[in-house]
């Protein structure tokens, strides 16, 4: 007998989609679902979910690009469904494009129809917790999270620049780096990584402020640093659930949380963006560079993250590779809110492993990066908070 604690369920299926696979795994009532829409194709599958009020959908797709554009409808008409992506194993395509476009869980078939109904479940309360989260004023600090989606663009330079900067000013700043198989920035700021993120997560005990303090590190000028793992064997530890609680116990603590991420749209990186307020985005002045730059502005687009609450950030812009100020802003449709120039005293204050606003503050480039704090400050902190 069905009860109140269902999850109404709608399901679709791609035309292309193996029917051999949906044996066995469509959930059934002694799951806690009630599926209130029958099986429809893609393009039906929004309007039979909104017909019998779904609480989720679950769509079987043969690909990840397939799916794309019904994640992408379902986010923008129904904000509120939870959305839950099977396809079959091994993934052909980028499971990370589907979380971007909104997936809220990843099912690899086959799979018995408990994994898959746990599935629902977990999309529902995904759904269920941001409603309430955003319902509930939020206290806790600003997050700002630095993207550079080609390897090499200075986002580490950034990362660190940024948090030194808004340190100086006052601020109790966490810097996080989830470049979880290759962070540098203990590396580039001079602290021995005697306690990281893997560390960190894999003590046992409750996660709090205390536990948290015990495994941040701080540099010469201020900044609290938790560092990515030691070697990259560590990583898988650092799952997207427990990063966030590492995010969500951070903010708590600190004025503002900065996140340094890999090149790349990991799930990770995603869960990070998911709870920044503010992103930095970088890149550089050559066509690769640009050219990662613009995705992943169109990246951050289709994850829904407003343009208004993103900096750009062009390193090297003054580098003489036969473009102009006229290419970049074709290209990104908008020229960079930062230009960083190119200056020997940037690997200077690498090699001196600290940050170069602090190691050699008249020279252009930390010109430029105090620029960039000055603006994320104003951006994240009110007028008469300390330092703002």
């Amino acid at each position: 007998m069905t009860t109140a604690v269902d999850t109404r369920l709608s399901i679709a299926a791609h035309r292309d989609f193996p029917g051999n696979l949906l044996d066995g795994a469509m959930p059934n009532g002694d799951s806690g679902v009630l599926i209130a829409s029958g099986l429809s194709d893609f393009s039906g599958a929004l309007m039979a979910a909104e017909r019998d009020n779904s609480e989720v959908l679950l769509a079987f797709t043969p690909t990840v690009p397939d799916v794309l554009e019904l994640l992408i409808q379902s986010r923008k008409s129904r904000p509120d469904m939870g959305l839950v992506v099977a396809i079959p194993g091994p993934a052909n395509g980028s499971l990370g494009e589907a979380l971007v476009a909104g997936a809220h869980e990843i099912v690899i078939l086959p799979a018995e129809r408990t994994v898959v109904a746990a599935a629902v479940q977990k999309a529902m309360a995904r759904v269920s917790t941001a409603a309430k989260i955003e319902a509930t004023t939020d206290t806790r600090c600003p997050l700002v999270v630095v993207l550079g989606p080609k390897g090499g663009v200075g986002k580490t330079t950034v990362a660190t620049n940024l948090a030194t900067t808004l340190a100086a000013k006052g601020h109790r700043t966490l810097l996080v780096d989830i470049d979880l198989q290759f962070g540098d920035v203990g590396l580039v700021l001079g602290i021995q990584p005697d306690r990281t993120i893997h560390d960190l997560v894999t003590a046992q005990g409750h996660l709090d402020g205390e536990r948290l303090r015990g495994f941040v590190s701080q540099t010469v000028d201020g900044v609290d640093v938790l560092l990515a793992p030691a070697r990259p064997d560590q990583a898988d530890a650092v799952t997207a659930e427990k990063l966030t609680a590492v995010l969500d116990t951070a903010r708590a603590e600190y004025d503002v949380v900065i996140v340094d991420t890999p090149p790349a749209f990991t799930s990770t990186t995603i869960t990070a963006i998911d709870h920044a307020q503010h992103v930095v985005m970088v890149g550089t002045l050559d066509l690769p560079g640009l050219k990662n730059m613009k995705v992943g502005l169109e990246t951050l687009a289709l994850m829904g993250f407003d343009r208004d609450r993103i900096v750009t950030v062009l390193n090297r812009a003054d580098s003489k590779v036969g473009l102009i100020a006229h290419d970049v802003k074709k290209i990104l449709a908008a020229s960079p809110d930062i230009n960083v120039p190119s200056d020997r005293s940037v690997p200077r204050s690498l090699n001196a492993t600290r940050a170069i606003i602090a190691s050699e503050p008249k020279a252009a480039p930390a010109k430029a990066l105090r620029a960039l704090g000055e603006r994320v400050a104003a951006a994240i902190f009110k007028p008469d908070e300390k330092g703002g």
